[in-house]
This record gives C-alpha cells, sequence and structure tokens, in this order.
C-alpha cells in the first residue's frame, strides 16, 4: 500500500509541476484534464490512506473547480466557485471540532494573520464589487468562505494547517485581481497565472499532508 501511496502523490506533485508549463494554453480538454489531475489524485491518496471524508470531499471539490476554471467562461467560472465554495465549507466541517480560538489571542503571529485575512478580505471586496459586476455577490459570499475557512485553520494547534490557508488566499487574491482587474493581454496576467496555480497546489498538498499524513 505504501508503494501506491507512493505513486499517487509523486504522481499529483509531478502533474502540478508540468502544469506550470500549460497557463498560457488556449481552453480545451486536455488542459481542463491536466489542470483537473493534481488536486483528483490529492483526492485519491486521502482515500487510500483513509483520511477523514470531509477531506477527501474538500478536494474532489477542488479538483472539480479546477475542470471548470480550465474554461474561459463566465458561466464556467460560476461554476467554479461554487464547487470552491462547497470545498471551502468542507474544510470549515473539518477543522471546526479541533478549533481553540484562545489560541489565535494569545499568539501574535495567528492574531495577525487572522486581522490580516479580515482586512484583506474587506479591501478586496471593496475593490472588485464594480469590475464583478452581476458575479458580486457569488464572489463576495465565496470570500467570507475562505475567510471562515482560513480563520478556522489559523485557531487550530498544529501549524501547518495555517499555511495551507496562507497560501490558498494568497492564491485567490491574485486569481481576483487577474479576473477583474487585470486586462487579460497586461504582461501582469502572464505573471500572475504561475502565482496563482503555484501557491493553490501547494496549500491543498499542505492541507493533504497535515490531515493525512505521508505515506504509510
Amino acid at each position: 500500500m505504501s508503494v501506491l501511496l507512493s505513486v499517487v502523490l509523486a504522481a499529483s506533485i509531478a502533474l502540478a509541476l508540468f502544469y506550470f508549463r500549460c497557463p498560457e494554453k488556449r481552453s480545451s480538454h486536455w488542459r481542463a484534464a491536466l489542470k483537473t489531475a493534481p488536486v483528483l489524485l490529492l483526492a485519491i491518496y486521502a482515500l487510500l490512506i483513509q483520511a477523514p471524508l470531509l477531506l477527501v470531499a474538500a478536494l474532489a471539490l477542488g479538483a472539480l473547480g479546477d475542470a471548470f476554471l480550465a474554461y474561459d467562461r463566465e458561466g464556467a467560472f460560476l461554476a467554479g466557485l461554487s464547487a470552491f465554495f462547497l470545498s471551502h465549507l468542507a474544510y470549515i466541517a473539518r477543522f471546526w471540532p479541533s478549533i481553540m480560538p484562545e489560541l489565535v489571542v494569545a499568539s501574535p503571529w495567528r492574531y495577525t494573520a487572522a486581522w490580516t485575512f479580515v482586512t484583506l478580505m474587506a479591501m478586496m471586496l471593496l475593490v472588485l464589487w464594480r469590475p464583478a459586476g452581476p458575479l458580486a455577490i457569488p464572489v463576495a459570499a465565496y470570500a467570507v468562505a475562505i475567510i471562515a475557512m482560513a480563520l478556522s485553520a489559523v485557531a487550530l494547534k498544529p501549524v501547518p494547517p495555517s499555511a495551507g490557508a496562507i497560501l490558498f488566499v494568497m492564491s485567490d487574491t491574485a486569481l481576483a485581481i487577474q479576473t477583474f482587474l487585470v486586462k487579460p493581454k497586461d504582461p501582469m496576467t502572464k505573471r500572475l497565472k504561475p502565482f496563482v496555480w503555484g501557491t493553490y497546489y501547494a496549500a491543498q498538498l499542505v492541507f493533504t499532508l497535515a490531515i493525512a499524513g505521508l505515506p504509510y
């Protein structure tokens, strides 16, 4: 079993690294499959290692969101946003029984991280409200979900989930800027895409290893 687990985990990481070659390519079923595979393999890894089903669900929903966001259409974006919204709810449900709010107040870095999340959410909603247009309300609902997930992670005693949450927030902040504030042909878009993918996959990998652990 440990060999199979190692192969699945290694394949996920390898495909995630290979995808760095693809963000600039046109939307296609092949690109969607490649974008979906790394996190889907993490979900399979979590299932094989008998991790909590909420982790498996969160990762599977994340992979579904990746599949939708691989296509450059408004409907696909909304579907992807919905999948990630549900993914964050699954993470919150997984973290909630173990949160210790007193840790956030007692630890300077946790306290700073928590306030940074809240402040960043407020600022991004203020900046994105008009550019998001009809997507403003779904984006706002998603922002509340990811910040709630991040605050839950920061309130856990183990540190790795906090690192995963920070990476996830960084990724989604960059994605929001790329989607609503930067023009498609702007040179900044080319820089943002690998950053969005790298921080996002790293977040999912950290969550997976923090909850499921390494192959046994």
